[in-house]
C-alpha cells in the first residue's frame, strides 16, 4: 500500500483498501473502451493523478479523511438499475457539496467502468448490464471528491437462484457384477451449482419412474450423501460446495437373469424457492458371473437307432441352457466315460461311450462306431453339459439308446450228405425217397432275447421255424422234406434219375428269413449222378452215306462213323470197339478175279475211320452197302449197329442245268418279307460234292451284288421278298440273276424277271402345295390362270389324279380342269374390290385316296389393263450330253401374250443357273449352253424361266428340267496305285486274299467295272471281275520266300472303255507250321446307323479250327491298334465288337480295321486275321442350318421385276436325301419367289419404293429325310430408291393450269403466290429446285430457287398487259433429275377508272388457313371516305368474275364471310374485287374495295415415315462416319418451315448411343466403333419434326429402327482348356485323353471352332475330333519308349477368312509298372578268399527297369536256398558281401538266387544267379592217412616199391600238392642209405637189405615230412 493511501485511511488497516490508480476528472467520461496503451503506460498515469490529487490536499491545507460506503444490488437486473450515490457514503455537510468525484478502480482488470455508470457530478452509480454473481460477486473503488475526501465504495452482488445444480455428465454408466454384496458402495460424482448459499446444491433424490414394478423385496439402490454445511461468508469467496460424497448404495443382491441392467435417474436440487434441480442418468450394467448352471430341457433323453445306420448319422440331439452370459453360459457337451465292467487297461469290452459321440456344440448324438444288436441291444449315455465360466458348472442327463434290429444277418445253410464217402453223388439207379443231405439253417438277428431286451417287451417267436428254405433247379427231381426239429430239412430223390439226360445237377438252396427286407443266402449245390451201363451205343446217323473217287489210293480215309456212349465218358461203360460186316457182294466173281472181288474197306476198331484198303473201281463198283457194329466194354456189353453206303464219285464232268433259262414273275408291292413267289430248280448229273448245287442271286444281268429287296434259299432255289417293297420307291421291274454252282466250281444261270404290281397306297401329292401368280382386273373370263399339278407314284388307275376346287368365297370366278388342274376364269374380275384372291384344290386318285393337304392358290389382281403372258407348260424337260459343245441348243420354251396386247414378251431365267452355264434368248426363248456340263457335278439342273410381256409389272415363270445325260469321261481310279500283300506258302487254293476296289465318277455302264488280272496270266491266282476278290487258285509249293508281283486292271463298260491299273505285291513267306485256326470271311463288312448308342454290338467275328482238333481253351480276340479301331471294341471271348462311342457318318463314312485271333498257350500272339470293314449308315441326325442366322439384301426399286435378287444358302451335314435341302417362303409371296432347289430369292413383281420400303420374309429350309428336319430364318430386304418419280404440284392437278390474281400498280417484289411441289423420292432425288421457263415473263416475275415464291420484278400495269402466262420447273437433284411443271396463269387486275367511281381502295388481310367458316371483317364501318354515304342505301357485291366460293359478301351489311374453309396447300391467295354502289344518289355511284386476301399456312399436316418399324443392318468395325440408312419423312404442309423436317434420335440402350442422325438429311452414321460382341442390336427411336415457326405448333412422328451389327470374323478363337494334360500308359485304345475347349465370341460360322493337330502326332498316337474337341488315344501308349508327348492343336473357326489359334499341349505319359527289371547278366562269377571276416565284398549285380519313379525304385534280396544265409546284400545297392567266415574245405562253390523286386504295385521282379567260389588258402597241413604203418622187409629183397604212404590236404591246388621225405630215422647211416622215399608218390624203395649186415637191428623207424612215422620190424 502507498504511503499516502496509508495516511488517506488515518493508519486503519482497511481490507481491500485500493492502490493508488487512476483518478478521473471532473466532466471527462472515460470507458473502459477508451483506454489504450499497455499496463505500465496506465501506471505512469496512476501515479501522475495521485500526484495531483496529493497537491490539492496539501493546497487546502486540511488533512484527507477516508469514508466507507457499502452497496449491493441483485444479479440479473436490467440495464440503468439505480444501484446507489457516493455521497451517501460523506458526511451529510459534504453531500451538499455540488463538487465531483476523482474515481480510482480497484485492480488492473476491474470492470468497474464496464458493468456501472458512476455519474461524475452526482456520484449516482447504475448498473451498465445485467450482472452475474457467478461471474464476479462484489466490486470495489475509491471515489475522491475535489476537497479532498475520500470514499471506499464496497459494491456487493447478491446472489438469486437463477442457477440449476449441474452433473459433470448427463449419463453414467456403471458395470457391477451380479455377485456385489448388500451395501456396496458406487461413488457417484456431485452435481454442481454455481450459486451460494441455500441456492446451491442442498440434497440429491433417487427418482422414481412414473410406473415402476411392483416388487415386494423393494428397491435395488438408495443415495448417501453428506449434509450441506453452514451457509458461506458473504466475503468470502466461492458459492457453495456439493455434499460430498455421494454414493449408491446397493440395497439387495442383484440377478443379471432377471434384469441386466437398471437405468437410474439421480435428481440433484437446491434451496430455491422454487427449487432448481439437475439430474443425471445411471445406468448399472449388471454383469454376469458364473451363477447358473447349465439345465436339460429333459430329464432324461431316449432314442432308437438302427443297428445299421451310418457312421456320424444323428441319433438324437440333447439341449441345455444356461441363463448366463457369453462363456459363462456357453454350453459344451461331452459323454461322460464309464468304466466297462471286466474292462481293465488291458482293453477288452468297449463302454457304450465308445460307440457314440456328441458334438461338442450342438448337443447332437452321432454314431461313432458301427452297432451290432445281436451284440449289445441297449446303449446308455451320460451326457454331461459343462458351461465355460472358470470354475464351469456341470450338469448331466441320461441317454438311453435302443438298437432296431436290422435283418443285417443272412441265414446261414449247413449241408451234410448221406451218400456213400459223404461225396456230392447220386446213383442213376436211386429212387424215389432216398436221402441224399441233411440241410439245416440259421439266422444270427433271431436272437429274440435281445430283441426282448431291446424293446422292453416279452414276445415269442417261431425260432428259426421264420427262416423259409426253398429249393430251386432240379426240375422236380429233388425235393426238399422237414426233418422234425426245425431248421432241419433233408434233400430226398423225387424223380427218376438218367445220367445221360443229365449228369449233373445245380441245385439251389435258398434261406429267406422273415426280416423287411427279407435277406437270403444261397447255396449252390453241384450234384453229380454217378453212371451205370444202362445206354447201348448211338450212332450220329443210322445210315451213313459216303463218297470217294474212284482213283483214291488204298489206305484213304473215305469216312468216319462215330457212334456215342451216353454212359459216363472215360470209363468203360463208354469204350467203344468198332466192327465192319459186308453186306453186298463186293462185285460179280464171274467178271473179276477172286483176288480182285474180295472186301474194299475196312474200318478202325478205335476211331471207327472206314478206309480203302485196295484200289476201287466205280465201273466195277458204284456203290457198297456196309453194315458197322459198334459195342462197348460194360458188363454186360451193349451194342449198335448203322449202315453205311458208299458211293465211288467219278470226276466232276457235268455241270448244273436249270429247267427254264427265263422265269418271270409277278407280285404285288409291299408284299409281306419272307414271302416266296418263284422257285428255281437246277440239276448235275454229278452225284456226291459236284452234285450239290448251291444258289445265289445277284441283283441284274450284269451286276455281282446281292439284291437289297430279295434272297434266294441256297439249297432249295426258293426266291423270297427280303425287304419292303414300294413300286413308287423302288424300281417297278426288277431283273435278277440266278446262279447255280457245284461244288467243284462250274456253275450255270438263269435270268429272272419280276414285276411289281402296283396297290393304291400312295395319296396324291401336291408339288408344291401353294401357287402364287398374278393376273389384271381386266382378264376376260375363259383365261387359263395357273396350271396346279399333283402325282401320284402309284400306277394306272390308282395314278390317275382328279382335280376340285374346293368351295369357297370366290371358287365361283373360276373352274378347274379336272384332268390337267388348268384353272380358268369364268367371270369378270373388274367388279371386286379385293385385290388377292384364294382358292384351295383338292385332288383324288381313282381308288378314293385324296390329297393330305389341298393345294393353295394365290392370285394377286393388277389393276392394270395388261395381263402378264401365260407360258404354254407349266414345266419343261429337256436332256442334253456333258459333253456337247458351248452355245449348243437344249430346247425352248414358249409363253402366250393375252388377246388384248400387242407387247412384245421378254425371256429370262431368273434362278437355278448358280454357274451362268445356260442363256436363254430373249426373244424366241431357246435355252443354249454357255459353259461346259458335268455331269458328276450336277446330274440335273432346275431352271426357273421368267416371260414378261413388255413393261408389265408382273411376270410369269415356268420350271425347266434339264438332264445332263453321262458320257464316259472318267477314267476308273483305285485308292492306291501299289499295294502288298503277305501270305503263306501253306496257303489253300481258294483262300481270298485281297480285295481290289476302284471307282469311277461316272453312271450306268460308263461307271460299272470288271477286274482282271493284267499280267501275269492268270494261274496261280484268279480275279472275280465283278468283285475284285483275288483268290488262290493253285498251290504255292514250297521254297524260300519268294515275292510276285501282279498287276491288276479294272476297266469300265464305256464306249471306249478307260480303264486304271494297280501293282500288287505278294510276299510269299515260309511258314514253319500253318496257322491251325482261320476266320470264317477274309473280310467282315457291315452297315450300322450313326445313331446306335455306344456299347451296342454290331458284329460278330469268329475263327474255326482248320482240322477237327479242339483247343484247350477259348480263343481270344483282339483289335489291331489304330485310328479307326479306337471307336470299337471287342469282346475278347467271343469276338463281338461293339461301338465304343457314337458314330457320325458326317465325320467318316468307313472305318477299316484288322481283327486278330489267338490261342494264350499257342504262344502265338497274332495267329490269325481277319478285316473288319464298317459303313456307317447316314441318319436325319443333322438339322439344315443357315450360313447367317439373319440376312439382309438391299435390291434396286424397278418399274421391272429384277428376278434373284438373293441367294439362301443353307448346310445339311446329312448324306443322300438326309442332305438334300429344299427351300420355302413361308411369307411374302406376293412379290417373291424362292427357288425350291438352289434358295434363289426370285422378284417376280415390280417393286416400288415409295409404295413399300422394306420387306420381311421367312424362309424354311428342310431335309428331305425321314423325318424331315428344318429350320428357318428371317430375310430382310430393303428397296433402295431410283430417281423415278417427277416432282409434282399439289396446287395443279396434272393438265390443269393454275390462275392467280395481281392488282395492278404494285410495287415491286410484290408476292404474287407461292408455289411448292413434292417428290415421293427420297434424299437428293427428292430434294426439289424451282425455276420459271417463260418467254416472255422471266422479266416481270421471279421465283425463290428454294421457298418457290414468285414475286414481281416490275409494276405490272392491266393496259400494259391484262395477263401472263408462265411455266414453274420443279427439278429433282437426282440423276439423272427429273422435272416436274405447272402452268401459272397470272391476271392482272386493273384499278376501277370512270366518273361514277367515287373511290376506290386495297385491302390486305392475312387469314390462317384452319379458321371455320365465319364473318371476317365489315366494309362499311372503313374506309372514313364510306362513313358519310352510311345514311344512303348502299348496296356490296364481288365482281362476278372474282368469285370463287370461298368468299360470300351481305349485300346490305357489307360484312364479308368465309363461306369454306381454305386449304394452303391448294390455293395460297385470293384477289377479289367488292364494289359498293349507293343508290341514295341519282346518279348512282361506286366505289371498289380490292381485297387482297393471303391464306397463312397452319401446321395441319404432320411428318410421316413409311414404316413404323424397319430393321436395318452394318457390319461391326465399320469406319466411324459410316452411312448406316437415310430415313425420310414426308410432310404434306405447303410452307417452307412448315414442311421442313428436323430429325434426332433416342437410344433404348443404355451406355452411348454409337450413332447420330444429320438433323435435316436423316442420314444416320456411326459416331463410335460398333463391337457386335457388346452390342448385338441397337434400338433407335427416330422423330421426325417439322419446324413450324411456334415451337408448340410443331408436329413430330416417329418410328423404331432395330439396326442389327453383323458379325465380322474379328476375334481369333481363344483356348479356355489347360495346356497340359495326363494320361497313363496303360489306357485302353479310345481312351479319352483331354477335352480340347476354345471360345470364339463371334457368331455364327464365324464362331464355330474345329480342332485339328498341327505337329507333334506324326506317330498317329492320338486322334482329335474336329467338332467336340475330344482327344482320344488311337495306340497303345509306352511310358518307357515316349515319357511326353507334345502337340500343336489348332483351333479354327469358320469365318472368311478364317482365324486361328494354337496351343502346345503337352501331353505327359504316366507310368504304370509294366516293365519288370531285368538284370544286366543272367550269372555273375565272382569269387571270395576263405577265412576273411564277414563284410568281405563278394561282387555287386546291376539291374535295369524302364519304368520310373517308385515303379523303378529296386529292392534286392537273396532268395532262400542252400547256404543263402552265408551271404547278405544291401537291397538298394545290390552289393554282396559275407555275412559269416567262408570255410572252402567245407563249402567250395556256392550257388545264390538274387532277386530284384520293383517298387510298383503290384510289383514285378526277376532273378540272376551268382556263382561264386571260395579261394583256398593253406591253412590245413597234410595228413597220412594211416598214422603209422608195419612193413616187413626180406633180406636180400632187390630193390624195389616197399610199401606207399600216403598223405592227404585239404586245401587246393599247390596248397594241397604233398611231398614226401624221411626225415627221422633209428636205422644206421648205412640202413639210411638203403632206404628212400619217392617225393611226389610217397612210394618207400629198399635198396639189398640183407639182415647180416647189421646184426642185431630188429626194426627200423623214420618219420616222414608229413610227420608221419612207420615202424619196420626186422626179419
Amino acid at each position: 500500500m502507498s504511503p499516502c493511501g496509508r495516511k488517506m485511511g488515518e493508519g486503519r488497516q482497511q481490507r481491500g483498501a485500493p492502490v493508488g490508480k487512476r483518478l478521473q476528472f471532473p466532466g471527462r467520461r472515460d470507458t473502459p473502451r477508451g483506454r489504450s496503451g499497455s499496463s505500465s503506460a496506465r501506471t505512469q498515469r496512476s501515479l501522475l493523478w495521485l500526484l495531483v490529487h496529493v497537491w490539492l490536499w496539501a493546497a487546502s491545507g486540511s488533512s484527507a479523511q477516508l469514508f466507507n460506503l457499502t452497496l449491493s444490488v441483485d444479479e440479473g437486473l436490467p440495464p440503468d438499475t439505480l444501484v446507489g450515490d457516493i455521497r451517501a457514503g460523506l458526511p451529510a455537510a459534504q453531500q451538499q457539496e455540488g463538487s465531483g468525484f476523482f474515481l480510482s478502480e480497484d485492480s488492473d482488470d476491474s470492470p468497474l467502468l464496464d458493468d456501472f455508470h458512476v455519474h461524475p457530478d452526482t456520484g449516482i452509480i447504475r448498473t451498465a448490464r445485467r450482472l452475474d454473481r457467478e461471474r464476479r460477486d462484489h466490486y470495489s473503488f475509491v471515489a475522491a471528491t475535489l476537497l479532498g475526501a475520500v470514499v471506499q465504495v464496497e459494491i456487493r452482488v447478491n446472489d438469486v437462484n437463477d442457477h440449476s445444480p449441474r452433473f459433470p455428465f448427463d449419463s453414467l454408466q456403471l458395470d457391477v457384477s451380479e455377485l456385489s454384496p448388500p451395501g456396496t458402495a458406487f461413488r457417484l460424482p456431485g452435481a454442481h451449482d454455481p450459486d451460494a448459499g441455500l441456492f446451491s446444491t442442498q440434497g440429491y433424490t433417487l427418482v422414481q419412474p412414473s410406473d415402476p414394478p411392483k416388487d415386494p423385496a423393494g428397491p435395488f439402490f438408495e443415495l448417501r450423501y453428506g449434509t450441506p454445511g453452514p451457509l458461506p461468508s458473504p466475503f468470502l469467496p466461492g458459492s457453495s460446495s456439493p455434499l460430498e460424497p455421494l454414493d449408491l448404495v446397493l440395497l439387495r443382491r442383484l440377478d443379471r437373469e432377471e434384469a441386466a441392467a437398471h437405468r437410474l435417474q439421480i435428481e440433484a436440487w437446491d434451496g430455491g424457492r422454487p427449487r432448481r434441480t439437475g439430474r443425471l442418468s445411471v445406468e448399472l450394467r449388471v454383469l454376469d458371473e458364473n451363477d447358473n448352471p447349465p439345465v436339460f430341457e429333459q430329464d432324461e433323453y431316449r432314442a432308437a437307432v438302427r443297428e445299421d445306420a451310418q457312421l456320424g448319422a444323428e441319433v438324437c440331439r440333447v439341449r441345455a441352457t444356461d441363463r448366463d452370459l457369453g462363456p459363462n453360459g456357453f454350453v459344451r457337451y461331452s459323454i461322460r466315460a464309464r468304466q466297462v465292467p471286466g474292462a481293465g487297461s488291458g482293453g477288452g469290452a468297449l463302454g457304450d461311450a465308445a460307440y457314440f459321440a456328441v458334438e461338442e456344440l450342438s448337443g447332437v448324438v452321432r454314431l461313432r462306431r458301427p452297432l451290432d444288436r445281436e451284440a449289445q441291444a441297449w446303449h446308455q449315455l451320460v451326457v454331461e453339459a459343462r458351461d465355460g465360466g472358470v470354475e464351469p458348472e456341470v450338469a448331466t442327463v441320461r441317454v438311453s439308446i435302443a438298437v432296431l434290429d436290422v435283418n443285417d444277418n443272412r441265414p446261414a445253410i449247413h449241408v451234410l450228405f448221406l451218400t456213400e464217402g459223404g461225396l456230392a453223388c447220386v446213383s442213376e439207379g436211386a429212387r424215389p425217397g432216398d436221402y441224399v443231405a441233411r440241410v439245416s439253417v440259421s439266422d444270427a438277428d433271431r436272437d429274440w432275447e435281445k430283441e426282448d431286451e431291446a424293446t422292453g417287451e416279452l414276445s415269442v417267436g417261431l425260432g428259426d421255424r421264420s427262416i423259409l428254405l426253398s429249393l430251386e433247379g432240379g426240375e422236380g427231381t429233388f425235393a426238399l422234406r422237414p426233418g422234425g426239429p426245425p431248421g432241419v430239412f433233408f434233400l430226398c430223390v423225387e424223380g427218376p434219375l438218367d445220367r445221360e439226360s443229365r449228369d449233373l445237377y445245380e441245385l439251389l438252396l435258398v434261406a429267406t428269413d422273415a426280416g423287411s427286407p427279407p435277406l437270403s443266402t444261397e447255396e449252390t449245390l453241384l450234384l453229380r449222378v454217378a453212371d451205370l451201363n444202362d445206354q447201348p451205343p448211338l450212332f450220329s446217323q443210322q445210315h451213313y452215306k459216303a463218297s470217294v473217287s474212284e482213283a483214291a489210293a488204298p489206305g484213304t480215309a473215305v469216312m468216319w462213323v462215330s457212334a456215342s456212349d451216353a454212359d459216363e465218358a472215360g470209363t468203360e461203360h463208354a469204350w467203344l470197339r468198332y466192327t465192319l460186316v459186308q453186306l453186298s457182294a463186293p462185285c460179280n466173281p464171274e467178271a473179276l478175279p477172286a483176288a480182285e472181288c474180295g472186301p474194299s474197306f475196312a474200318i478202325d476198331p478205335e476211331s471207327g475211320v472206314i478206309s480203302t484198303i485196295r484200289t476201287l473201281d466205280r465201273e466195277v463198283q458204284e456203290a457198297v452197302e456196309l453194315r458197322v457194329v459198334a459195342r462197348d466194354l460194360g458188363e454186360p456189353p451193349l451194342s449198335a449197329t448203322c449202315l453205311v453206303s458208299i458211293t465211288v464219285d467219278d470226276v466232276n464232268d457235268n455241270e448244273p442245268i436249270f429247267w427254264r433259262q427265263v422265269y418271270n414273275a409277278t407280285i404285288a408291292e409291299h408284299a409281306p418279307v419272307g414271302h416266296c413267289f418263284l422257285q428255281v430248280t437246277a440239276s448235275d448229273a454229278d452225284s456226291g460234292l459236284y452234285g450239290f448245287i448251291e444258289y445265289s442271286l445277284y441283283d441284274g444281268f450284269l451286276s455281282y451284288e446281292a439284291p437289297q429287296a430279295f434272297r434266294i434259299d441256297p439249297h432249295d432255289g426258293r426266291i423270297c421278298v427280303s425287304q419292303d417293297i414300294d413300286r413308287e420307291r423302288d424300281p417297278a421291274t426288277y431283273d435278277l440273276l440266278v446262279k447255280a454252282k457245284d461244288g467243284g466250281g462250274l456253275s450255270a444261270q438263269a435270268f429272272v424277271r419280276v414285276d411289281l404290281e402296283d396297290v393304291n397306297d400312295n395319296h396324291p401329292v401336291f408339288n408344291p402345295s401353294t401357287y402364287v401368280t398374278s393376273i389384271s382386273g381386266e382378264t376376260q373370263p375363259g383365261t387359263e390362270i395357273i396350271n396346279v399339278l399333283a402325282t401320284d407314284r402309284d400306277s394306272g388307275i390308282y395314278g390317275t389324279v382328279a382335280y376340285e376346287l374346293i368351295p369357297g368365297d370366290v371358287s365361283s370366278l373360276f373352274t378347274i380342269d379336272s384332268t390337267t388342274g388348268i384353272i380358268y376364269l369364268t367371270s369378270p374380275l373388274s367388279h371386286l374390290e379385293s385385290t388377292t384372291l384364294s382358292l384351295m384344290v383338292s385332288a383324288q386318285d381313282s381308288g378314293g385316296l385324296t390329297a393330305v393337304i389341298n393345294a393353295e392358290v394365290t392370285i394377286h389382281i393388277f389393276q392394270t389393263t395388261l395381263a402378264p403372258a401365260e407360258f404354254e407348260r407349266p414345266k419343261y424337260t429337256f436332256l442334253v450330253y456333258e459333253d456337247v459343245p458351248e452355245d449348243s441348243p437344249i430346247g425352248t420354251v414358249k409363253a402366250r401374250e393375252p388377246l388384248n396386247s400387242s407387247e412384245p414378251i421378254f425371256y429370262r431365267i431368273s434362278s437355278g443357273d448358280l454357274g451362268g452355264k445356260f442363256s436363254i434368248h430373249p426373244w424366241l426363248g431357246t435355252i443354249r449352253t454357255r459353259k461346259p456340263l458335268d455331269h458328276e457335278t450336277q446330274p440335273v439342273v432346275v431352271l426357273t424361266v421368267q416371260a414378261q410381256l413388255g413393261s408389265a409389272p408382273a411376270c410369269s415363270s415356268t420350271e425347266v428340267n434339264i438332264t445332263v445325260l453321262d458320257v464316259n469321261d472318267n477314267h476308273p481310279a483305285f485308292l492306291r496305285t501299289s499295294d502288298e500283300i503277305r501270305i503263306s506258302q501253306t496257303t489253300q487254293p481258294g483262300t481270298a486274299l485281297y480285295l481290289a476296289r476302284a471307282e469311277d465318277r461316272d453312271s450306268g455302264r460308263n461307271g460299272l467295272l470288271r477286274y482282271s488280272i493284267a499280267s501275269p496270266q492268270p494261274g496261280v491266282f484268279a480275279i472275280d471281275r465283278a468283285l475284285g476278290v483275288l483268290f488262290l487258285n493253285g498251290s504255292l509249293g514250297a521254297g524260300e520266300r519268294r515275292e510276285l508281283t501282279l498287276i491288276l486292271r479294272a476297266e469300265d463298260q464305256g464306249v471306249p472303255p478307260r480303264a486304271a491299273l494297280l501293282v500288287l505285291t505278294v510276299v510269299i513267306e515260309k511258314r514253319e507250321h500253318s496257322p491251325s485256326w482261320t476266320f470264317k470271311h477274309l473280310v467282315y463288312q457291315v452297315e450300322v446307323s450313326e445313331s446306335l448308342s455306344p456299347t451296342t454290338q454290331i458284329l460278330q467275328t469268329q475263327a474255326h479250327p482248320l482240322g477237327p482238333q479242339r483247343a484247350a481253351s477259348p480263343l481270344r480276340y483282339s483289335l489291331e491298334p489304330s485310328v479307326d479301331s479306337a471307336v470299337f471294341g471287342i469282346r475278347p471271348y467271343t469276338g463281338w465288337i461293339y461301338l465304343r462311342r457314337q458314330l457320325d457318318y458326317e465325320s467318316t463314312q468307313t472305318y477299316n480295321f484288322r481283327v486278330f485271333a489267338w490261342i494264350p498257350e499257342d504262344g502265338l500272339l497274332q495267329n490269325v486275321s481277319t478285316t473288319v470293314t464298317v459303313h456307317v449308315r447316314d441318319e436325319n441326325d443333322n438339322s439344315p442350318t443357315f450360313l447367317h442366322d439373319v440376312l439382309f439384301l438391299k435390291v434396286e426399286e424397278s418399274p421391272v421385276p429384277q428376278g434373284v435378287i438373293g441367294k439362301i444358302t443353307a448346310i445339311d451335314m446329312d448324306y443322300g436325301r438326309n442332305g438334300q435341302l429344299l427351300y420355302f417362303l413361308l411369307s411374302d409371296g406376293r412379290f417373291f419367289k424362292m427357288n425350291p432347289n438352289t434358295g434363289e430369292l426370285i422378284n417376280w413383281v415390280a417393286l416400288d419404293r415409295e409404295h413399300r420400303g422394306h420387306h420381311q420374309m421367312t424362309v424354311l429350309v428342310t431335309d428331305r429325310g425321314s423325318p424331315p428336319r428344318n429350320a428357318t430364318m428371317v430375310v430382310y430386304v430393303s428397296v433402295t430408291d431410283i430417281n423415278d418419280n417427277r416432282p409434282f404440284f399439289p396446287q395443279c392437278l396434272p393438265g390443269k393450269e393454275l390462275h392467280v390474281k395481281v392488282l395492278e400498280g404494285q410495287p415491286v417484289k410484290m408476292l404474287v403466290t407461292t408455289v411448292f411441289a413434292k417428290d415421293p423420292d427420297e434424299g437428293n432425288n427428292a430434294e426439289v429446285i424451282y425455276s420459271v421457263s417463260s418467254e416472255d415473263s422471266s422479266e416481270h416475275f421471279k421465283i425463290d430457287a428454294n421457298s418457290g415464291e414468285i414475286r414481281t420484278t416490275t409494276v405490272l400495269s392491266y393496259d400494259f398487259r391484262p395477263s401472263y402466262r408462265m411455266t414453274v420447273i420443279a427439278t429433282d437433284q437426282g440423276v439423272p433429275p427429273l422435272q416436274g411443271q405447272a402452268v401459272l396463269n397470272i391476271q392482272v387486275i386493273p384499278l376501277s377508272k370512270g366518273r361514277a367511281i367515287v373511290s376506290q381502295n386495297i385491302r390486305h388481310l392475312v387469314i390462317p388457313e384452319n379458321l371455320k367458316p365465319a364473318k371476317i371483317m365489315s366494309l362499311i364501318k372503313s374506309p372514313d371516305h364510306l362513313q358519310q354515304h352510311y345514311n344512303g342505301k348502299l348496296h356490296f357485291s364481288i365482281v362476278a368474275d372474282d368469285k370463287n366460293g370461298h368468299f360470300e359478301i351481305d349485300s346490305s351489311t357489307g360484312d364479308l364471310f368465309l363461306s369454306k374453309e381454305l386449304d394452303y396447300e391448294t390455293t395460297s391467295h385470293y384477289l377479289f374485287r367488292v364494289i359498293t354502289t349507293d343508290h341514295s344518289k341519282n346518279l348512282a355511284l361506286s366505289s371498289t374495295v380490292f381485297l387482297s386476301i393471303d391464306v397463312e399456312d397452319q401446321n395441319d399436316h404432320s411428318p410421316s415415315f413409311q414404316d413404323e418399324f424397319i430393321v436395318i443392318s452394318i457390319e461391326e468395325n465399320v469406319p466411324i462416319g459410316t452411312l448406316v440408312y437415310v430415313f425420310n419423312a414426308k410432310d404434306g404442309d405447303g410452307s417452307f418451315l412448315n414442311s421442313r423436317i428436323q430429325y434426332y434420335i433416342e437410344s433404348h440402350n443404355p451406355g452411348m448411343n454409337p450413332f447420330l442422325i444429320h438433323p435435316s438429311f436423316g442420314t444416320l452414321v456411326t459416331v463410335s466403333p460398333l463391337d457386335r460382341e457388346s452390342i448385338p442390336t441397337v434400338t433407335l427411336t427416330v422423330t421426325a419434326s417439322d419446324q413450324a415457326v411456334n415451337v408448340t405448333d410443331r408436329r413430330l412422328r416417329s418410328l423404331t429402327a432395330q439396326i442389327v451389327i453383323l458379325d465380322v470374323n474379328d476375334h481369333n478363337p481363344t483356348f479356355m482348356s489347360f495346356p497340359i494334360a495326363h494320361v497313363k500308359e496303360d489306357v485302353t485304345v479310345g481312351s479319352l485323353v483331354h477335352h480340347i475347349i476354345a471360345h470364339d465370341p463371334d457368331e455364327g460360322r464365324n464362331g464355330k471352332i474345329t480342332y485339328s493337330i498341327l505337329s507333334g502326332n506324326e506317330n498317329m498316337a492320338f486322334m482329335l475330333d474336329e467338332s467336340s474337341g475330344l482327344l482320344t488315344t488311337t495306340c497303345p501308349l509306352d511310358y518307357e519308349m515316349k515319357t511326353q508327348h507334345i502337340l500343336i492343336v489348332l483351333a479354327l473357326d469358320d469365318g472368311t477368312p478364317a482365324l486361328s489359334s494354337s496351343q502346345t499341349l503337352t501331353i505327359t505319359v504316366l507310368d504304370v509298372n509294366d516293365e519288370a527289371p531285368v538284370f544286366k547278366q543272367h550269372l555273375y562269377e565272382a569269387s571270395v578268399k576263405e577265412n576273411q571276416n564277414p563284410g568281405e565284398f563278394v561282387t555287386r549285380v546291376d539291374a535295369l527297369d524302364r519304368d520310373s519313379g517308385v515303379n523303378s525304385k529296386l529292392q534286392f534280396e537273396i532268395m532262400p536256398g542252400a547256404s543263402f544265409e552265408s551271404f547278405e546284400i544291401n537291397s538298394d545297392t545290390g552289393e554282396v558281401v559275407t555275412a559269416t567266415m567262408l570255410d572252402r574245405e567245407v563249402q567250395e562253390v556256392f550257388t545264390l538266387r538274387v532277386l530284384v523286386r520293383d517298387g510298383g504295385f503290384p510289383s514285378l521282379s526277376s532273378t540272376t544267379t551268382i556263382l561264386c567260389t571260395v579261394e583256398d588258402e593253406n591253412d590245413h597241413a597234410p595228413e597220412f592217412i594211416v598214422s603209422s604203418y608195419d612193413i616187413e622187409v626180406l633180406e636180400n629183397q632187390e630193390p624195389e616199391v616197399l610199401y606207399t604212404v600216403l598223405a592227404s590236404d585239404m586245401d587246393a591246388g599247390n596248397n594241397r600238392a604233398v611231398e614226401y621225405h624221411i626225415i627221422v630215422s633209428t636205422c644206421s647211416a648205412q640202413d639210411e642209405a638203403t632206404f628212400s622215399a619217392r617225393l611226389e608218390t610217397g612210394s618207400s624203395y629198399g635198396w639189398l637189405w640183407d639182415s647180416e649186415i647189421s646184426p642185431g637191428t630188429e626194426s627200423i623207424t623214420w618219420i616222414g615230412k608229413a610227420a608221419c612215422q612207420a615202424t619196420m620190424p626186422r626179419k
